[in-house]
């Protein structure tokens, strides 16, 4: 009976979820006029445009620039900023809106932090040097996802909705790119792992099965592949050596070389050499890159594999066959004795 009850309480309780949604959620009547009521902060502001993102602080300030070899950090050798966090920025940037204006003050903009001597200060701009936005970042709002937020230019200080902070002000180690390989798994054809000892090659076979064609023809063991092949595909370092001196990172004579032919042609090739023993992590490079990788041992430790690792035990297809020769035998002996009877 008690059962019963709650099963029923249960199920008013889901009814009067689906009330206050369907009336109070973003599917309402309210929900919809109030969002068409919303001003965009910057209204004409198109992501693709932009070019430049410049970020200054109190104690720092960068800028980021689009090149064809994609968002380079200035000041730098070169470094490269992560896709994924530039693109987030600019999404930021493209939703802030004056829906929630918390003062018009002046006199608040400090208290707020909103202005140049203790804001966040970025600016966005095209290939035009056009300024697509600028604006201030303060101090976190009320809750820990909302932020004071000033465009230039303006005395409204606005409450932004989440940690706006952090997607802008960051350091230059936490805006670089830590991709070291990305490219589609499954999509490798012929592999070789290359070790002080030991050099194993791989190809699939016209059933897309995994085949060790050197030292010995033998069949792989699917797994241990598929686990190499995945840990490659989408392979990212953790942080990163502090020069490009190969000799000092063991790279020189890596201890570990895996080359990938995809199903393009393309060559992938990563170097794996020293290991940092108190951090436990190895020093990494992709070939085609100039950057020093630092990448966890973990990842390290799925695609450093030996022949023995590789190769599918023998014995175990032989048990299998003479196993199933075994019951072949004891069917037919059964037949036999059946028809005699």
């Amino acid at each position: 009976m008690k059962a019963k009850t709650t099963v029923i309480l249960f199920g008013i309780f889901i009814i009067l979820l689906l009330f206050v949604y369907l009336f109070e959620g973003p599917l309402s009547e309210r929900a919809q006029k109030k969002g068409k009521g919303v001003i965009a902060l910057f209204p004409d502001f198109e992501k693709d445009s932009a070019t430049k993102i410049e970020v200054k602080s109190s104690t720092k300030k960068l800028s980021l620039e689009r090149k064809e070899e994609g968002w380079l950090i200035s000041d730098t050798d070169g470094f490269t900023a992560a896709p994924n966090l530039v693109d987030n920025a600019l999404n930021t940037v493209k939703i802030f809106t004056r829906g929630n204006i918390a003062s018009n003050n002046p006199e608040k903009q400090e208290p707020f932090e909103v202005n140049q001597e203790k804001g966040v200060e970025v600016r966005v701009s095209d290939a035009d040097q056009k300024m697509l936005a600028h604006f201030y970042i303060g101090k976190t709002g009320p809750s820990f996802f909302s932020t004071y937020l000033r465009k230039e230019g303006s005395n409204e200080v606005l409450l932004a909705q989440g940690a706006v902070k952090p997607t802008f002000d960051k350091t230059i180690k936490t805006w670089r790119d830590k991709t070291i390989l990305n490219f589609l798994p499954g999509t490798i054809t012929q592999l070789t792992l290359k070790t002080l000892t030991e050099e194993i090659e791989l190809q699939k076979d016209e059933e897309g099965k995994w085949q060790i064609t050197k030292p010995e023809k033998a069949k792989a063991k699917e797994e241990e592949v598929d686990a190499i092949e995945t840990t490659l595909a989408s392979l990212k370092a953790v942080d990163f050596a502090e020069d490009y001196d190969h000799k000092k990172y063991q790279l020189d004579k890596p201890q570990i070389s895996i080359t990938a032919i995809l199903e393009d042609k393309e060559e992938k090739r990563i170097l794996i050499g020293k290991k940092d023993e108190e951090k436990s992590q190895y020093y990494v490079k992709n070939q085609a890159k100039k950057t020093i990788f630092l990448v966890e041992k973990y990842q390290i430790d799925k695609m450093n594999k030996t022949l023995q690792d590789l190769k599918e035990e023998e014995k175990k297809e032989e048990a299998k066959k003479t196993d199933e020769k075994k019951e072949e035998k004891a069917k037919s002996s059964k037949e036999e004795i059946q028809d005699k009877q």
